[in-house]
């Protein structure tokens, strides 16, 4: 990683050269100098590539808001390289270009930037388990779930699409487990206290009440009084109704 490396170029030379000139406290002095100059460092580049990137990702959802699918993408594989330079940025970017592909029907092309996105984006991975699953690879859809939700311990639609899958291959038990660990971290949730109920007495899971984010998935079709909301785009701002 480019930042990594260069702060840590600068930390040396502030820290090493402080020493070797043998100023007030020599190494002890240049320890703390080196350390605090890796931290400055580290701090302004990231700050400096945030301005470049937060603008353009504004950008490409703006594009795909507009229909130009292309464009967005393009703006997104345009930010790749910045990747070797911030941390998860790469994930990031193949995150929003996977949904961005997948949700405008190209579910190939989507696949491919899924795989390269991040476990801890936890949207990306819904997206990429569902498209397993209606594949076919439901062990795999599991897994990518599995290991998401170590970084996402609170997403509610997650742990409830994990036990949805699992209630669809006859892993009840499975899917209670796992309703039951994240009703450990959030006591309150009332959607997922249902879900878990129905479990028990071995009925379906409710997963409707989740709206466009859970339809997105394409693992239910959405009711015909949602219209219009079937085109938006999961992973991007829609425009809403002006507030009077």
């Amino acid at each position: 990683m480019y930042s990594f490396l260069l702060s840590l170029a600068i930390a040396l030379i502030i820290g090493c050269g402080w020493t070797f000139l043998g100023l007030w406290e020599t190494w002890i002095m240049g320890i703390w100098l080196g350390v605090a100059a890796f931290i400055a460092s580290w701090f302004l580049i990231g700050r400096n590539i945030r301005k470049r990137i937060e603008p353009a990702i504004l950008h490409a959802q703006k594009q795909a808001e507009a229909g130009k699918i292309k464009l967005a993408l393009q703006t997104f594989e345009d930010l790749l390289p910045l990747g070797n330079w911030q941390p998860l940025l790469k994930g990031q970017l193949y995150a929003q270009m996977g949904i961005l592909c997948a949700s405008s029907g190209d579910e190939d092309k989507g696949l491919k930037f899924l795989k390269k996105s991040s476990t801890r984006f936890a949207d990306a991975q819904m997206f990429l388990a569902s498209m397993y699953f209606r594949q076919g690879n439901k062990d795999k859809a599991v897994q990518v779930l599995g290991n998401c939700e170590s970084f996402n311990k609170k997403h509610v639609l997650l742990h409830n699409l994990h036990a949805y899958l699992l209630e669809k291959q006859d892993k009840r038990s499975e899917a209670i487990a796992v309703l039951n660990r994240f009703l450990k971290k959030e006591k309150s949730n009332e959607t997922t206290k249902d879900n878990l109920l129905r479990l028990q007495n071995n009925k379906k899971l409710n997963m409707k009440r989740f709206g466009m984010p859970w339809y997105a998935l394409q693992l239910e079709k959405p009711p015909a009084s949602m219209g219009q909301q079937r085109a938006a785009r999961p992973g991007f701002r829609q425009k809403g109704k002006r507030r009077k």
